[in-house]
């Protein structure tokens, strides 16, 4: 044998494995690569078909229906208003003094779908009848916010299929793919089209790309235009029409296609473009509409109506033409649509309702839920929103930040980024659920959620945790309560080794006032000698047992709020004043996670603990009702609010926090104002927090009347001398009622002792003599036997 074939053999047989290798790789390949595309798509297909739903509305006596926008309400959950009685779910009908509405019943599928009948006098309701039997109140289906998948910044209100009407879906597969459901996934005859017209055109001008492949490259791909990406964009759109239905993916297109932008913010599928640019529901689109809005599924930023309005037009026009051609519009209905102008919303509020709600809601999902909560298929998220809440905090936000750059000039700034802002914040006590979240004055400049993010002073806001922890002393410590008489004096005391002094709002002083007096007018010198009595100490362990978080050092500024905080925070440690005495473990944003018809359990956490009792909470409400009707909190008294208000303004010395935290025994509400870089604004809780408050109180006290505290057990109201806090006698010149915890009330005063009060006090005396109880006759000795 030739020595120069002998190393031929054993290559041989190195060969045959390498070539099984490699025809294996070349199989295993696509494979794999196919499962972890589809892998990767059903995750988003999960994500985005997880539903993220508003409160529904609830309908109970009391409720002004025009106040809560009901026929809108109903409108936009796709109610049809008829003249005669409601015959089927989804109908509703207004007759004299009172409102048919036929519901749709669970999750608007149809179960326990019925006939409810609201009687309404002065358009607020006075009961509610189900099948004419009475019943305590109603709830509507809750509005679709957003799907899970949504990204901050994002303007996205995902649809169902269902939802859209018919005139929508065939100006989309009018514009984009006919042939939708008859092909595969790939359009042959589409495809050979396309490459025919660019033949002849000499350049790129048709794309013949199927809805599915659109879908495909949406999730899956980059956007840039290479021979290896549509190949991988073709196998991937058969793999998927082979597992998904066409309405599914059909679902997914409409709800995911780019449709523009909003300043920075990307305006994501048709439910919030029909907003954005019309102001009003998918259901409700003309097929001039529908197609305006199909004009723009091929290239947004150049069919936009409102970047080119006669580009548009023509594209518009020319889609209604394929429609009548396709015979899905009739002539007479295109000729019609086609005289329509072109009009559109100018484009500078977000569609997306609570934007900043929602932001914080998916995180509170992963917190509360786990990351794997929002990622199954058709899982229904309901939330705590209130969306009439919602709307009446934006207005009054809006409307109070433009009011206080009107009246004072020099906290106005063009750089969005430096504007004024501020937050509003509105739980449900007895729960801990927001109803309402405004985390900024615009979303599209800043997505930045100051109400659970950004860390402020409190000021004097913080006050209320002094004089709790005053009013409930335990042994050792000095006791108050609210006629206990304190000196409001100007102080100086040694911190660090420094002196440092309080100062009073104006540096005016009261000299000697009661604890009530000093927490209505918000008196700094007065406050830090309560706190100084009290012991600094037993103040951080109030305001830590109540809930607050922070670095709560035991200094005598920390009794004025020199610390930091987050608003969210701040409301969550006011709830236990204003529910009674229990703590709530977080203020929730998300109500329950429902999966078919099983309920997704949050991950467990700490439950509601009672720890202030009833009576202190009470108190110390009483206390801010106080600062409502006659303190630093007196406008919303004089703005005609009712008298079921307590409330707390909040003003940091510097003058870069202004706050009000209010509530009734249903609903609290926190408003900050400040700048986001700290600057001075100057003003005062009262100044500029307050009117922001108010505005928004007013219109949720007419939606949704509130009662008044009640006295709880172990609180006893009694008159008192005004003038030295005692408790009053006939004679006492200046007599005011106070409240007190049990076994804590005042002496008699014995400084204001007339005639009257002798002689009444003797009758008192002779009375008492009369009603002692006779003593009972002394027992018989006992005899004992003779001795």
């Amino acid at each position: 044998m030739d020595p120069e074939l002998k190393p031929t053999r054993p290559l041989a047989r190195w060969r045959r494995p390498a070539l099984i290798a490699a025809l294996t790789l070349a199989v295993l390949t696509p494979v794999v690569y196919s499962t972890v595309e589809l892998v990767r798509f059903e995750r988003a297909d999960a994500r985005r078909t997880t539903f993220v739903y508003a409160s529904g509305q609830s309908l109970t006596p009391g409720v002004h229906v025009q106040r809560i926008a009901l026929a809108a309400t109903l409108i936009r959950l796709g109610y049809g208003e008829t003249r005669s009685t409601p015959k089927a779910p989804g109908q509703f009908r207004r007759a004299g003094g009172a409102w048919e509405i036929f519901l749709r019943g669970a999750e608007g599928g149809g179960r326990d779908s019925r006939l409810v009948r609201l009687q309404v006098d002065d358009d607020r309701i006075t009961q509610v009848t189900d099948g004419g039997q009475e019943i305590a109140d109603v709830v509507l289906e809750g509005e679709v916010l957003a799907s899970a998948m949504d990204r901050p910044g994002e303007d996205h209100r995902p649809v169902r299929l269902e939802e859209a009407p018919r005139v929508l879906i065939d100006a989309v597969l009018a514009a984009e793919d006919h042939r939708f459901f008859e092909h595969g996934g790939l359009d042959l005859r589409a495809l050979a089209r396309a490459a025919w017209a660019n033949l002849r055109a000499g350049r790129v001008k048709e794309g013949g790309s199927t809805i599915t492949q659109q879908l495909v490259k949406i999730r899956l791909l980059s956007p840039q235009r290479t021979l290896g990406r549509k190949l991988r964009e073709a196998w991937l759109a058969a793999l998927v029409e082979s597992r998904y239905s066409k309405e599914r993916i059909l679902e997914a297109y409409l709800n995911e296609v780019y449709l523009g932008q909003r300043g920075p913010i990307a305006i994501r599928g048709v439910g919030a473009a029909t907003r954005a640019y019309f102001g009003k529901e998918v259901h409700q689109l003309t097929p001039a509409e529908a197609a305006l809005l199909a004009a723009m599924f091929r290239g947004p930023n150049s069919y936009s109506p409102a970047v080119d309005p006669s580009r548009a037009r023509d594209r518009r026009n020319a889609i209604l033409a394929r429609m009548r051609d396709l015979g899905t519009l009739a002539p007479r209905d295109y000729d019609r649509a086609r005289r329509e102008p072109v009009r559109v919303r100018s484009l500078v509020a977000p569609g997306q309702s609570a934007p900043y709600f929602v932001d914080h809601v998916r995180q509170e999902l992963e917190q509360r839920f786990g990351s794997d909560a929002s990622g199954v298929r058709g899982a229904r998220i309901v939330t705590t929103l209130d969306l009439n809440l919602q709307r009446f905090a934006e207005g009054a936000v809006a409307r109070g930040l433009d009011r206080l750059e009107t009246s004072t000039p020099r906290l106005r700034r063009r750089d969005p980024a430096r504007r004024l802002q501020a937050v509003m914040i509105v739980v449900e006590p007895e729960t801990g659920e927001i109803r309402a979240l405004v985390g900024g004055r615009d979303y599209l400049s800043s997505q930045f959620n100051r109400g659970t993010l950004a860390r402020r002073q409190p000021g004097s806001a913080f006050k209320p945790f002094v004089y709790l922890a005053a009013l409930r002393a335990g042994e050792g410590v000095p006791s108050f309560t609210a006629a206990t008489r304190v000196d409001d004096l100007p102080l100086t005391l040694q911190v660090g080794g420094r002196p440092w002094s309080p100062r009073n709002y104006e540096d005016r002083y009261e000299g000697t006032v009661t604890v009530r007096q000093a927490l209505e007018r918000s008196l700094n010198a007065a406050t830090v000698r309560i706190a100084q009595a009290v012991g600094l100490a037993n103040v951080v362990k109030t305001a830590r047992t109540l809930g607050l978080h922070g670095q709560l050092a035991p200094v005598p500024a920390m009794a004025l709020g020199a610390f930091e905080v987050t608003p969210l925070d701040l409301a969550l440690a006011y709830l236990p004043l204003a529910n009674g005495g229990i703590r709530l473990p977080a203020a929730i944003g998300v109500r329950a996670v429902h999966y078919r018809d099983e309920e997704v359990k949050p991950i467990s956490g700490e439950p509601p603990v009672p720890v202030i009792s009833a009576a202190e909470a009470w108190l110390v409400t009483s206390l801010l009702k106080g600062v409502v009707t006659s303190g630093t909190g007196g406008a919303a008294r004089a703005s005609g609010l009712p008298d079921v208000i307590a409330g707390k303004t909040g003003t940091t010395n510097d003058g870069r926090d202004a706050w009000f935290v209010g509530y009734t025994p249903r609903l609290l509400a926190l408003v900050w104002v400040g700048y986001d870089g700290g600057d001075v604004h100057g003003l005062s809780g009262a100044q500029a927090a307050l009117p922001i408050w108010i505005d928004f109180m007013k219109s949720a006290l007419d939606a949704y009347p509130q009662p008044d505290f009640a006295v709880p057990s172990g609180i006893v109201l009694t008159e008192i001398d005004a003038t030295n806090g005692k408790r009053a006698g006939w004679s006492c010149p200046v007599v005011v009622r106070e409240s007190f915890l049990v076994g804590t009330e005042p002496p008699m005063c014995d400084e204001h002792r007339g005639v009257v009060d002798h002689v009444v006090n003797g009758w008192n005396r002779l009375t008492d003599w009369f009603r002692r109880p006779a003593p009972e006759p002394a027992a018989p000795p006992e005899k004992f036997g003779n001795r």
